[in-house]
């Protein structure tokens, strides 16, 4: 079809929850700057919805040198589109100047660093769905950032950081969200 008046600049996936309101998007590619259009995009089609974002790092500040979104603000940004409350969950972190408290405390945010998921990796994956249940949420936007995995698996991310998660962690983490 042609573009019309009332179509151009529209982002392109608010034409696609406009034809389908359910679909599902599969984004490859790129760093966690993409993360945030998929975010606005999907908070204006979505209600009751969370985000899963697999990091070593929280992307939790609200600029980053004069810049408003990008890879170290959009979890920030995405935050208060899904409402705060714990519907931002954040996989496998372990690299942050602030502690887990601090995030949780101040921006609403749950964490699971990394360390608790590699003491017990079956019972983090249960706390993650089960704190998903508790919030309400009825769909996840699931944002994998590849330095949520450890260096050993991963290591031609450009921040790679050791004390990980493998790569079977997240598959797992995945099936069970499905």
């Amino acid at each position: 079809t042609t573009a019309t008046s009332s179509t151009l600049g529209v982002p392109a996936l608010d034409l696609v929850f406009a034809l389908n309101p359910r679909a599902k998007p599969f984004m490859l590619g790129g760093d966690h700057s993409n993360a945030w259009p998929v975010s606005a995009a999907l908070s204006r089609a979505r209600k009751n919805w969370g985000i899963v974002q697999p990091d070593a790092h929280t992307d939790l500040l609200s600029e980053r040198l004069g810049v408003k979104y990008c890879f170290a603000t959009w979890s920030y940004h995405a935050n208060e589109l899904v409402g705060r409350g714990g519907r931002l969950v954040q996989v496998g972190t372990r690299a942050s100047r602030r502690d887990r408290e601090h995030w949780e405390s101040t921006l609403g945010v749950r964490q699971f660093w990394a360390e608790e998921c590699l003491r017990d990796p079956e019972r983090a994956l249960d706390a993650i769905l089960a704190h998903l249940k508790s919030t309400g949420v009825e769909s996840v936007y699931f944002s994998n950032d590849i330095d949520g995995t450890d260096a050993a698996w991963a290591d031609a991310t450009g921040t790679p950081e050791s004390g990980g998660l493998d790569p079977e962690f997240f598959v797992t983490l995945i099936r069970r969200l499905g």
